[in-house]
């Protein structure tokens, strides 16, 4: 089935990984520099999308529903200071190992620190309280070390102990130009091992060798 996205290789390569990851729910505080995010998360219909305005709330909206359903959520927000109000949650995922992972839309590093206005230093602005951070630029065609560092620094979401992680994307303007795509360029076989295979892990250390039932129920809607 052919879908609608944004053009930019970077966005197309994390909404991939996060399908691959096993990333369902995306928190987003709508702006314009993370507008091709929101197109190209909103069009996939593997992905549940929330809107909160105020980042702040965001995040704890998002670390909400990671400790639920145990699993990792991203939250997603615009350049400058929007960033920084995602440090209160952030530093609580951290403490409370809950894999939160953080998208922020930057300028283009070219423009930062010369007046440009919502323009801040985003790079590694969270410092320690997160496991890992990646920046990432805006290119045609990435290379495969930056694949490989998407990648690698998702899968440390899951890992122990889990946590946040921060990848910090400098986009070039036009930034609402979208392609169309299969769909298949996003494979969906990935994720039903990630997204469960963690959780049950876990279960069967807790339960091993102990008499256990299990109930099945339905999670909410806004969940699901």
């Amino acid at each position: 089935m052919n879908m609608k996205t944004s053009n930019k290789s970077i966005v197309q390569q994390i909404v991939k990984q996060c399908k691959s990851h096993g990333i369902r729910h995306i928190v987003f505080s709508p702006g314009s520099r993370n507008a091709p995010f929101a197109i190209a998360f909103d069009n996939d219909p593997f992905f549940k999308t929330h809107i909160i305005h105020d980042e702040r709330v965001a995040g704890f909206f998002a670390l909400g529903i990671a400790q639920v359903l145990n699993e990792a959520v991203a939250v997603c927000c615009t350049s400058g200071s929007a960033v920084v109000n995602y440090f209160p949650s952030i530093t609580e995922a951290y403490y409370r190992k809950i894999p939160l992972l953080v998208i922020s839309a930057d300028r283009p590093k070219n423009l930062i620190n010369k007046g440009h206005g919502q323009t801040i230093m985003q790079d590694e602005i969270f410092g320690k309280h997160v496991k890992t951070f990646e920046s990432f630029e805006d290119v045609n065609i990435l290379p495969n070390t930056s694949i490989e560092n998407c990648n690698s620094k998702m899968e440390s979401l899951y890992q122990e102990p889990k946590g946040p992680v921060h990848f910090n994307i400098h986009l070039e303007e036009p930034l609402y130009e979208t392609s169309i795509v299969d769909d298949g360029f996003i494979t969906k076989e990935n994720n039903i091992s990630v997204n469960h295979s963690w959780p049950i892990r876990e279960l069967i250390k807790i339960i091993n060798g102990k008499k256990t039932i299990v109930l099945c129920v339905k999670t909410q809607e806004v969940l699901s």
